[in-house]
């Protein structure tokens, strides 16, 4: 059922490596639901991810639009990379046409950290958003405004390995808190002067287990509260 007044509802979802979650949000950004959440099936194909959104959305009361962001590139709703999904699956797979089809609502997708950014950040300066999950997450805005599909997890970083292999899930399990702590700290002190930025937003699964003090210039956010990105993703011309 659709929403008839004019205040548009909007549903958002987050697609992780590991997780997938969704809520709806009023006009404002005031989430009216309860913030949902299912496992990421194995092997996460576009087919079998999409059975667990149609699922989901049963329990959920109306909306009108859908937001969604999307852990690798996205260009006009077409994802074009997923290295923290069934990678070989995803290529120039059309999601917003095909989520426009399950859940006959007009969509928008995005990158995740993309979306999540524009939930969190204040708009003035440069900001980067970081999500430590699955994988890592990278955003940049100026301004407010995006810089689209900034894939800085991919990039080398330390010993011949990039951001994400040295502060995913995997190098956390793999190495503990205390010593994925010091290679957090110390992509920021590497990432800072790059960037030269007012604030870095972090969020994801993993930031409850850091151990030890953040930078002043660091601000940390809930997953909920960034899909308020979905509302803002809504509000922008031209998307």
């Amino acid at each position: 059922m659709t929403n008839t007044t004019d205040q548009p509802k909007t549903l958002t979802i987050d697609i992780g490596g590991t997780g997938i979650k969704m809520l709806v949000l009023d006009a404002a950004g005031v989430a009216i639901t309860p913030r949902q959440r299912e496992l990421t099936p194995q092997p996460a194909s576009p087919e079998s991810i999409l059975r667990v959104i149609e699922q989901m959305v049963k329990e959920l009361p109306a909306f009108d639009r859908v937001a969604v962001g999307f852990p690798g590139v996205v260009v006009d709703g077409v994802c074009m990379t997923a290295p923290n999904l069934a990678a070989g699956l995803w290529s120039s797979v059309p999601l917003a046409d095909k989520l426009n089809a399950l859940l006959a609502r007009p969509v928008r997708v995005a990158n995740d950290a993309d979306l999540q950014g524009y939930g969190v950040v204040e708009g003035k300066g440069v900001e980067l958003v970081l999500t430590l999950g699955t994988g890592l997450g990278t955003a940049l805005f100026v301004n407010g405004h995006l810089v689209p599909n900034l894939e800085l997890g991919h990039h080398p970083f330390r010993k011949g390995q990039t951001y994400e292999e040295n502060l995913s899930d995997a190098a956390l399990e793999q190495i503990g808190k205390t010593r994925w702590t010091r290679r957090v700290l110390l992509a920021l002190e590497q990432l800072n002067p790059i960037f030269n930025y007012n604030l870095v937003h972090i969020g994801g699964g993993n930031v409850q287990k850091f151990r030890g003090e953040w930078p002043a210039n660091v601000r940390l956010f809930q997953n909920a509260t960034a899909l308020r990105g979905g509302v803002r993703l809504w509000e922008l011309e031209g998307y």
